[in-house]
């Protein structure tokens, strides 16, 4: 069965964090353990109603970690999101049940001293407990919390937007170099795995870092003390079924939060986009949004939005989001247009290059009536060059 061959009302009675559309089959978790077949690869799990009892949380479950609570008389499933179930138990704590596990991202923000230490005055909340297994985070427990509706967290964008920044800024010791090669590699299996008609590659700076993933979004901010606060997120199933883990640079999270508001149609135009990154900006290593680091020539911003609009359509198709399909399509349908940009853009850059390279040699070895005229017109063309890339260079908003 191909990606989307699913009924809608089929797709519409299951359960958020189930890609109906994707496997086509219908949800029982006790077949999650085996596998669940599907075009990316098999879908490993658990079986999470055990979850649902509270004797189950009496019994000291294998690869339990933390404050796990005890004597717990009471368990209420309040929200089922993209990712799982939220659960309050004994109105004391917030357990996010994965029937999914897709890695140690939550757990290890604790269990981590030196990422738990720096991340100790950031604003983001940490889980106090967990169950873990090889396959990754089945349940994280945090205390007692309520996170903000979508809409109420887009009002406040540059709020979220910077809290994530904040968060962000507090891990910059535990930072690694740029790792474009494996990025590149990440978009290649995305590509490939969603058949996109597509193709990008960025160079990145040296500023463009790997951080430890806390994934801040929209759909996980609460409110402390009059501020936003990250409740951090797992990785994304669908990013798991297509692409090997990386660390990513913070300015991917910035890009996935900028899509999904664009897709809400909040933003006016190019100045409200650069708004919101310069919102981050204010937090954040002032490196991490210079000219060169948000050059669309070294990937920029757009290829981070880019990557982001290819997890988004994934998510589509697997999840059977009809709107949110067509508008990933109809996004992907400028690529070509700013590759085209991009690749006026190498050509110009090599006549500039030749151009500082032959003026240079003509000083050096030039003698007679010819060096001068040959020297000055190789500045002009280096320096025409220049212009025209300049002016021909996409925005990065």
């Amino acid at each position: 069965m191909a990606v989307g061959d699913v009924d809608a009302q089929d797709t519409a009675a299951a359960p958020p964090w189930y890609p109906m559309s994707l496997v086509g089959r219908a949800c029982d978790p006790s077949t999650f353990a085996d596998g669940v077949p599907s075009p990316w690869g098999r879908l490993h799990g658990w079986d999470f109603t055990v979850a649902l009892s509270p004797e189950w949380w009496n019994t000291e479950p294998d690869g339990r970690w933390g404050d796990w609570p005890s004597k717990v008389s009471r368990v209420e499933v309040v929200n089922e999101t993209r990712f799982g179930l939220v659960l309050h138990v004994d109105d004391a704590w917030v357990a996010h049940v994965h029937p999914f596990p897709t890695g140690l991202d939550v757990s290890t923000l604790t269990l981590f001293k030196p990422w738990r230490e720096a991340l100790a005055s950031a604003p983001i909340l940490l889980p106090v407990a967990g169950m873990k297994s090889d396959r990754g985070d089945q349940v994280a427990v945090f205390p007692m919390h309520e996170v903000l509706s979508v809409e109420s967290a887009a009002k406040r964008a540059h709020e979220a937007v910077q809290s994530a920044g904040k968060v962000h800024a507090a891990l910059v010791l535990h930072a690694t170099p740029n790792t474009e090669r494996r990025w590149n590699d990440r978009l290649k299996s995305m590509e490939e795995g969603l058949k996109t008609t597509t193709l990008w590659r960025a160079p990145h700076t040296r500023h463009v870092v790997g951080l430890p993933a806390t994934n801040p979004s929209l759909e996980s901010m609460m409110e402390r003390d009059g501020g936003l606060v990250v409740v951090p997120q797992p990785r994304a199933l669908v990013d798991r079924l297509l692409a090997p883990a990386e660390r990513r640079p913070g300015v991917w999270d910035v890009a996935m939060m900028e899509q999904r508001l664009s897709m809400m149609d909040l933003f006016a135009g190019a100045d409200a986009r650069r708004a919101f990154y310069d919102a981050w900006g204010e937090t954040v290593p002032s490196s991490w949004t210079s000219t060169s680091a948000l050059s669309t020539v070294n990937g920029g911003a757009w290829i981070w939005r880019y990557e982001a609009i290819l997890t988004m359509l994934a998510e589509a198709r697997a999840f059977g989001l009809e709107e949110q399909l067509k508008r990933c399509d109809r996004w992907l349908l400028d690529v070509s247009r700013i590759q085209a940009r991009l690749g006026e853009l190498r050509t110009v850059h090599a006549a500039r290059r030749l151009g500082v390279v032959a003026a240079a040699a003509g000083v050096i070895f030039g003698s007679g009536p010819v060096q001068l005229p040959f020297v000055i017109g190789s500045v002009v063309v280096a320096l025409t060059a220049h212009v025209v890339h300049q002016r021909r260079t996409p925005p990065s908003f």
